[in-house]
């Protein structure tokens, strides 16, 4: 049916069977569902209908329209449209062309259970034109030509065919004929007696005398196969593949083995039924090979590297993306590993392939590493002085281990650990020579052996490390090392007339190393506090008292400059 405006649109419909129809008209027709709810009542939810059917119904065409209503178990009314016949459900609508309209619209109205009322509205568009082309779909070059019958509804219009190279259109009748290998459409205009038009479109593939095509894939890697499949028309002929290094060739199927790199052209041959000149086609296939593979010297365990992390070459150059890498994940359990990673041209056995090897490191692991180093013991040199330079000493213990790091360089070793330096004391006491007594006292009473009680330690940490990857060794730590010392004794009576009242040996000190680290060296630190004995006391010889008191250093307070020690290089 044409309807004025400046757009088209083209929709068919059938009328029974076999029977289609196709409308195209210069506006835009809308032939969509309308359906408008009229709810009865506030509570929509409580009741809700649907109207479904064709969209399009033909002049005398009876069709379906079938309603459904929510909650179910209500009941269904439908409008008093012309030709509509209700049953419950579902109404029967004989298509008639309306007055004013080109739509005929039902609406159906649906009461729930519970008394709701609600409803839905369908517009159907009325076709009142159609034709339809029938004939072959296919025909050869050369071939005579085929019939197309075009019959249009209703009977009696004009018939007007679209201008297609090769045909030959004589009112409902056209003659086609192939003049060159294609796809074509053939359109038809039906005008009724009454001035209505419709349309119709028929396609019909032209095949060539003989054609042959090759498809398949056009890169192989050496070493791997492709499959290429050929057709021909007319259907029905041979196949003749032309002899190549590689091409193992079937009937219309040949795989092709990549031997060596480079561009190889691979040739069909078809030879179509009931003729003997053959048409051909050719298929270019690249082969490549993989002529290397760089990429990390090291990695760290538990790394997944992608394609992208490596360098590939392929001959020819530019298809390193067809490349297969393996593996492409990388742990291990020792402290390093050397992988073999493969770079192949794809699944076959006789794949060619390029390696390189990736060491995997695992910096968790660590070996035992000697670290020699003597810390000197100034805490000993005045003890010396009083003899007891054997009862204090400085013991160092080293714990290091060495590791693999992964640098931007490659693969190094890295140390961490600690030194520790500890002071061990004995604690006594011992016997030293005593004080000299003065004069008025001393051939009364003795006090030249003297009590020496010696404490204290220190356990200091040093830790030092080696960053293969940033070349620097580091050290941090330090402490006390300090040791207490204390005199005492008793002051005796010399002869048995000395009554001795009141009597006291004192002194103490403290020796203290300290040790600390200053970037790569050890600083050491010597504080001696110097030690005086006192000896204090008060006689009486028979009927006279005699106080005295009486001192002795042993060695002087001292604060010994500072030493710096090189600490070990742990590279």
């Amino acid at each position: 049916m044409e309807k004025e405006g400046t757009g088209e649109i083209a929709a068919d419909s059938r009328q029974g069977p076999g029977l289609r129809i196709r409308f195209i008209s210069k506006i835009v027709v809308l032939s969509t569902i309308i359906i408008v709810f009229a709810l009865q009542n506030a509570h929509s939810w409580e009741c809700e209908v649907t109207l479904d059917g064709p969209n399009v119904v033909k002049v005398g065409q009876t069709i379906t329209l079938s309603a459904s209503g929510t909650p179910d178990g209500g009941s269904y009314s439908w409008s008093a449209t012309p030709n509509l016949i209700p049953s419950g459900a579902t109404a029967q609508l004989t298509g008639y062309k309306p007055e004013s309209s080109e739509y005929i619209w039902v609406t159906v109205k649906y009461t729930s259970p519970s008394g709701r009322k609600c409803s839905a509205v369908k517009g159907i568009w009325v076709c009142i034109c159609y034709v339809k082309i029938t004939g072959p779909t296919e025909v050869k070059v050369g071939d005579p030509p085929i019939t197309l019958t075009a019959e249009g509804d209703p009977s009696g219009g004009s018939y007007e065919w679209s201008d297609t190279p090769g045909l030959v259109p004589n009112g409902s009748e056209a003659q086609f004929t192939g003049q060159s290998p294609g796809d074509f459409t053939i359109e038809v205009t039906y005008k009724t007696p009454e001035g209505e038009t419709c349309y119709d479109t028929h396609a019909i593939i032209v095949l060539g005398e003989c054609s042959v095509s090759i498809s398949g894939p056009s890169v192989v890697g050496v070493g791997n196969s492709i499959e290429l499949s050929a057709s021909g028309s007319p259907t029905g002929g041979t196949f003749i593949w032309t002899p190549e290094s590689g091409l193992v060739p079937g009937t219309s199927f040949a795989t092709f083995f990549g031997e060596d790199p480079g561009a190889v052209i691979i040739e069909v041959a078809y030879t179509p039924p009931d003729s003997e000149k053959p048409c051909y086609d050719t298929h270019n296939v690249t082969v490549f090979g993989v002529e290397s593979i760089t990429g990390p010297s090291c990695v760290n365990s538990g790394t997944i590297l992608t394609r992208e992390d490596f360098t590939i070459v392929t001959d020819p150059t530019g298809f390193d993306d067809q490349v297969i890498v393996s593996p492409l994940s990388f742990s291990t359990l020792s402290q390093s590993e050397g992988v073999t990673v493969t770079a192949y041209s794809g699944t076959g056995a006789a794949s060619d392939e390029a390696t390189t090897t990736i060491i995997v490191v695992n910096s968790n692991v660590k070996n035992e590493k000697a670290i020699s180093f003597e810390i000197p013991n100034y805490v000993k040199k005045p003890l010396e002085l009083i003899g007891l330079g054997d009862k204090a000493d400085i013991s160092v213990k080293e714990n290091f281990k060495d590791f693999k790091e992964c640098c931007d360089f490659g693969i190094a070793t890295s140390v961490g650990g600690s030194l520790n330096a500890n002071l061990s004391v004995e604690a006594g006491p011992f016997t030293i020579i005593g004080i000299p007594m003065p004069p008025k006292a001393k051939k009364w009473v003795a006090a030249d052996l003297l009590n020496v009680a010696l404490s204290g330690g220190g356990n200091v940490g040093i830790d030092g490390s080696y960053e293969s990857c940033g070349d620097r060794t580091g050290w941090a730590g330090g402490g006390d090392l300090t040791a207490e010392v204390e005199l005492g004794g008793e002051v005796t009576a010399q002869v048995p007339q000395a009554i001795i009242l009141k009597g006291e040996i004192k002194g103490s000190t403290s020796i203290t190393e300290k040790l600390s680290t200053d970037l790569t060296d050890l600083k050491i630190t010597t504080n001696w506090g110097g030690l005086t004995g006192l000896v204090r006391g008060k006689i009486k010889i028979f009927r006279k008292e005699i106080t005295f008191e009486v001192k002795k250093t042993y060695f002087e307070q001292d604060n010994l400059l500072p030493i710096m020690l090189p600490l070990p290089n742990l590279d």
